[in-house]
């Protein structure tokens, strides 16, 4: 290119960037509800805060939840870790060593609490639409400083939802009613079946419950061979879960970590089984929230 013409090019896009510069800033809208009516709300670690005057929340120009540093991305890949089997010190580490973020294990362990507790408020709306009408029932046991409890699960056949987890320190006909009211919740309609160990506990809790038009199928190992597998497979699950429950040493924090679970079991972690889709997406919640990011970018 000539140099006039180069010179000219020049003063030509020096002109636009000046002009535009000045005559066209950058409009700030409310992460929350896109309105322009905001304030700013001071600086935090030498980021600039803001608030909506419409829906009077608080955010900054920067991806991460108010008041945070961590961004949307490394808080949502850190829940997905450890819900896989990663501990709060590897978390921790890879949070070093990949972003040059070193976060204590105890902002983790906050994080987990926080968002376990919100994944359950949030995704309890969303309802399965296409279960089958078979549930199998197991519970298995676990240790808390010494003491013998139990988690009682409820998975549907086809889908491999699950429908209810609950931790008891008892194994009786009250903790399987229990069980199966909490299933029903979630299901919102009755199963024509479902099918057990030969635990006692569950013939009056599942005729408490259902009365007489759910049959219940006792076996060991159960009468139905594609059952056999689904509980085979969920019992491997069933070992991770154990593994990410074992840090926690009040029972009251292991509920809202095992709800947490739940949460990622059908939501988040896409089973090999279904076609590498989620028991949520096979089971039709219509769930816009697909992982753990998209879940913290949402409550924030």
């Amino acid at each position: 290119m000539p140099d006039n013409d180069l010179r000219e090019c020049l003063n030509k896009c020096s002109g636009y960037y000046a002009e535009h510069h000045f005559t066209e800033p950058q409009v700030i809208t409310c992460k929350w509800c896109g309105s322009k009516n905001i304030n700013k709300y001071g600086v935090r670690d030498g980021v600039q805060e803001y608030i909506c005057i419409d829906c009077g929340r608080k955010f900054n120009e920067k991806d991460a939840p108010y008041g945070m540093r961590t961004p949307v991305e490394q808080i949502g890949a850190s829940l997905n870790l450890y819900y896989t089997g990663s501990s709060l010190t590897d978390i921790a580490n890879h949070l070093a060593q990949v972003y040059g973020n070193p976060v204590s294990r105890s902002s983790i362990y906050a994080w987990l609490l926080k968002y376990s507790v919100e994944a359950v408020e949030l995704l309890s709306t969303f309802k399965p639409q296409r279960l089958s009408n078979v549930w199998l029932a197991d519970e298995t046991a676990i240790k808390f400083d010494y003491e013998l409890y139990w988690i009682w699960d409820v998975i549907d056949r086809d889908t491999r939802f699950l429908l209810a987890s609950y931790l008891s320190p008892r194994r009786g006909t009250q903790q399987a009613r229990i069980l199966m009211e909490l299933a029903l919740e979630q299901a919102e309609r009755p199963p024509k079946k479902v099918i057990t160990d030969k635990l006692r506990a569950y013939i009056d809790g599942i005729e408490l419950v259902f009365g007489s038009e759910t049959v219940h199928i006792q076996s060991s190992p159960f009468a139905d061979s594609d059952s056999t597998n689904i509980i085979e497979r969920f019992q491997g699950t069933i070992k991770e879960r154990t593994k990410v429950l074992w840090g926690f040493k009040t029972v009251p924090a292991a509920k809202i970590i095992l709800g947490g679970f739940v949460c990622h079991y059908n939501f988040f972690r896409p089973h090999i089984s279904l076609g590498g889709r989620t028991p949520a997406e096979v089971a039709g919640t219509d769930s816009p929230i697909t992982t753990w990011t998209d879940l913290v970018r949402m409550v924030r």
